[in-house]
């Protein structure tokens, strides 16, 4: 799976995690589906759609680290510091803390996959770098009223760029156009309402609209086309619960129902997530993790693609990550993450494969 790089971050204020309202304001964003994406290839949209929701996993596994290092914030700030005596009866003035409602954060995250095209065997089994850029802009108020400061709303837009650079030769017709030629990007309008039910639970309902875009994808074509459309409704669910000073742990579940064009991979996903995370130094965390998704297809069988019609998918993926904050804005981080998957139905790719990918990156956050 593609895992989520390096955390360099400017914040004025604590990441919290947002939980998100079912909404078609993402969806209705967008323009309807072109009908080039009926066009496209099966196999380049199945890569690419695999290919985003890995990067969908790891901002999900990203997000507990942060909420960890987040309540080690939180608790240093909120120290109690008893005053003398002495002094008597004291009055204490303070300000009330600026809680900024905006954001805008930009991620670039370099991996090494060893089976780009996620195929079992054969020619198309062969690794490539990949470089994942994000910037994203959103804004999430952070309600003061006692009354209703247990929700989270968010809105924003992401623009992601996925891009392929060859490890090792391919086969035809990679090893002549390179597998540059499946570079695409994605515009990701989204909504989301999150809920706190305490300090360990939270809730998410959201709405997104993925929209892909590429080149070479049709040979016939040579301008950037719209391939594949892809809107998920989801909820989520993570309990976070902390086991000492220095250690904590995590568990969420996410439900969505993605619907598609084309239809065949329309899909209902289903993920569970374990991870662990530990601080031994302010500066240094550590994060393991397992994830475990089925997917079931829904969608209906197209002439010129492979049947994903009552296709059921199980994907495990286990992963490590290291980061370093050496300043309160700036982390880094690097990981190494393993994927297994069995399909029902027999597809060239995404169906049965294996994967190891390994990387790094970095990320800026600008609050206000």
């Amino acid at each position: 799976m593609a895992s989520t790089i390096g955390v360099f971050q400017f914040s004025s204020a604590p990441i919290r995690p947002n939980l998100c309202l079912l909404s078609l304001l993402a969806i209705s964003w967008v323009a309807a589906p072109s009908d080039s994406a009926a066009q496209a290839g099966g196999g380049a949209s199945a890569v690419s759609s695999q290919t985003r929701q890995d990067n969908q996993l790891t901002r999900q596994v990203q997000a507990t680290e942060e909420n960890a290092n987040t309540q080690n914030l939180e608790e240093e700030s909120v120290t109690a510091r008893p005053l003398s005596g002495e002094l008597g009866d004291v009055q204490i003035i303070s300000e009330i803390p600026h809680k900024p409602w905006f954001y805008i954060t930009v991620d670039c995250q370099a991996f090494y996959n060893s089976n780009v095209l996620y195929a079992e065997s054969g020619g198309q089994k062969f690794s490539a770098w990949q470089i994942i850029t994000t910037p994203e802009i959103g804004f999430a108020p952070q309600i003061q009223d006692e009354q209703y400061a247990m929700f989270f709303p968010k809105a924003g837009f992401r623009y992601q760029f996925f891009t392929y650079a060859t490890a090792e030769p391919g086969s035809p017709p990679y090893n002549q156009t390179g597998i540059s030629q499946n570079n695409f990007t994605v515009i990701d309008p989204f909504i989301s309402l999150g809920w706190s039910f305490s300090e360990d639970l939270f809730i998410t309902f959201s709405a997104d609209a993925n929209v892909f875009n590429g080149s070479g994808r049709d040979q016939s074509l040579t301008q950037y086309v719209n391939f594949l459309d892809e809107y998920p409704l989801a909820w989520q669910a993570t309990w976070y619960h902390k086991l000492a000073s220095w250690t904590s742990t995590s568990i969420t579940g996410r439900a969505s129902y993605v619907l598609a064009n084309p239809t065949n991979f329309t899909r209902t996903d289903n993920n569970l997530t374990f991870s662990w995370s530990t601080n031994p130094t302010q500066q240094l965390s550590t994060q393991a993790y397992a994830s475990f998704r089925l997917a079931k297809y829904t969608g209906t069988q197209l002439e010129d693609q492979f049947n994903n019609a009552d296709r059921l998918d199980f994907q495990q993926t286990y992963g490590v990550s290291i980061t370093y904050t050496p300043f309160e804005y700036v982390s880094l981080r690097g990981f190494v993450s393993w994927t297994k998957s069995d399909s029902s139905v027999s597809v060239p790719e995404t169906g049965d494969y294996e994967a190891l990918n390994a990387g790094t990156g970095i990320n800026l956050i600008y609050k206000f």
